[in-house]
């Protein structure tokens, strides 16, 4: 989420034209809102084809890539590639780019090491979710779309332990809240996930 917040960067941004806060596209849009609303447009055609025909991966770094890459390739030249440079969003400073592939490393590692899609416990289910999707936020692997790109790739996590997660469930604004809370305590997304799952 955090889709009502802009980001901030410390410099003009290697993403953006020149003496501007537009990210370069592959439209040439030159202005926020044109470019935000075909944005919104082109990505959510892409998120219904997900639906029904989703990603296939081992839910690995490759596998996060994909899928955003997938969803923003029509509008990003930077689709499906790990962000190069600092960004922050309101209160949130993200990983610095550095950082990343190591973070999004050990991360991965753990759900190897920790079976944790091999889960049967509910509870452990749900709470393993809530973990991934606040590192994978707080990490913010890419320049623009995380949150598409990370709710969709949890989707598909809950999907393969049998839960049906559909975010369409959840108020836009409580995912937003929790995921800025998530930060400090990722349970707090935990009856966000719940929420979700069609029963």
């Amino acid at each position: 989420m955090f889709s009502k917040y802009d980001v901030y960067t410390t410099t003009q941004s290697i993403y953006c034209y020149p003496d501007t806060n537009v990210l370069k596209n592959k439209l040439n849009i030159r202005d926020n809102r044109i470019l935000k609303t075909a944005e919104e447009e082109i990505t959510l055609i892409k998120q219904m084809e997900l639906l029904k025909n989703p990603i296939r991966g081992n839910f690995t770094k490759t596998h996060l890539m994909n899928i955003h890459k997938f969803i923003f390739e029509d509008i990003y030249p930077f689709a499906g590639k790990i962000r190069r440079e600092q960004i922050s969003k309101a209160d949130t400073m993200f990983y610095p780019p550095n950082l990343i592939d190591r973070e999004l490393d050990r991360l991965f590692a753990k759900i190897k090491e920790k079976n944790m899609l091999k889960e049967t416990n509910e509870d452990r289910v749900f709470d393993n979710l809530a973990y991934v999707m606040a590192e994978l936020n707080i990490i913010h692997p890419f320049r623009e779309g995380n949150g598409r790109s990370i709710r969709e790739f949890i989707r598909l996590m809950a999907k393969y332990m049998g839960y049906d997660l559909n975010w369409g469930n959840v108020d836009k604004i409580k995912l937003l809240e929790a995921s800025i809370q998530s930060v400090d305590n990722y349970r707090v997304l935990v009856n966000i996930i719940k929420i979700g799952v069609n029963r």
